[in-house]
């Protein structure tokens, strides 16, 4: 199966491993930041997504200056993977509150560390289940929604520029909700507000949030590549339906990142493999 909506003619590139960065995930089974740089270096990767949503990679817990450090002697990078839970949308001034200082301190880490990416998903909220449709308060309340996600990144990218970072919105089944496709168009205004091309989730909503991301295709830095088999997605590349080498293609062209995002130190391995034999 061939993926949807991209020119093939991508497909045909000569491919070339240096000409975009390749990286790892943090795992939850290797919690300690030295063995993800040593299993980055044995995978010869270029850069390791550390990931709030585990205790051990947060700013808290993780001296800022020695992660610099450890980038300044082995040559590997480090992007950042901000909490799932944050929600710069809500409807709820305390929580909207507390959720952007959270990136207030991320941001502030990164610049000291030497991050150069920060992944965040958009939350599209809660809905209700009524007897013949499902309603999104989100869409119910789009006017505010939106309102609140352009103060919050109207705050965020500035601080990000001044640091060098750049903020990446990832697509997680939802790019394809009307809603939150309305609030990221009124978000790309913005000078520095750049996307992350997740391709397993994409997959997973039968490619319709393709639309939305072509759309704004200039604004694509960052890709999450796995495979999906028709039921789960963070599977080995080349083990699932996916164009794999269609996708390596456009990150080659269009200068984007790719985090190869399985979740097991093994998984991890198989896949690099994979992905070095389709180049």
């Amino acid at each position: 199966m061939t993926w949807q909506g991209v020119n093939t003619n991508y497909r045909n590139c000569v491919l070339d491993l240096m000409s975009f960065s390749l990286g790892m995930p943090a795992l939850i089974e290797m919690p300690d930041l030295h063995r993800l740089v040593d299993l980055c270096q044995e995978l010869e990767l270029s850069f390791i997504e550390l990931n709030m949503n585990m205790p051990d990679n947060c700013p808290e817990a993780l001296d800022p200056l020695e992660v610099r450090d450890i980038a300044k002697s082995t040559g590997i990078e480090f992007t950042l993977h901000s909490p799932d839970e944050l929600d710069l949308g809500s409807l709820h001034p305390t929580v909207r509150d507390g959720h952007l200082s959270r990136m207030r301190e991320a941001l502030g880490w990164s610049s000291q560390a030497g991050v150069r990416v920060i992944n965040m998903h958009m939350s599209p909220g809660i809905y209700f289940t009524l007897p013949d449709r499902r309603v999104w308060i989100y869409e119910q309340y789009i006017d505010e929604f939106t309102a609140n996600l352009w103060r919050a990144y109207k705050e965020m990218i500035p601080l990000a520029k001044a640091s060098g970072v750049q903020i990446c919105t990832e697509n997680v089944n939802n790019f394809d909700l009307p809603f939150v496709a309305q609030a990221i168009d009124e978000l790309c205004y913005m000078d520095s507000f750049y996307l992350t091309w997740d391709v397993g989730h994409d997959a997973r909503s039968d490619f319709r949030e393709q639309k939305l991301l072509f759309k704004h295709v200039d604004r694509v830095k960052h890709m999450h590549l796995h495979d999906y088999n028709g039921k789960s997605d963070h599977q080995v590349p080349g083990t699932g339906i996916l164009d794999i080498p269609g996708y390596l293609s456009f990150a080659r062209e269009h200068d984007v990142r790719v985090l190869v995002e399985v979740k097991t130190p093994q998984a991890l391995r198989e896949s690099v493999k994979a992905v070095r034999g389709m180049l």
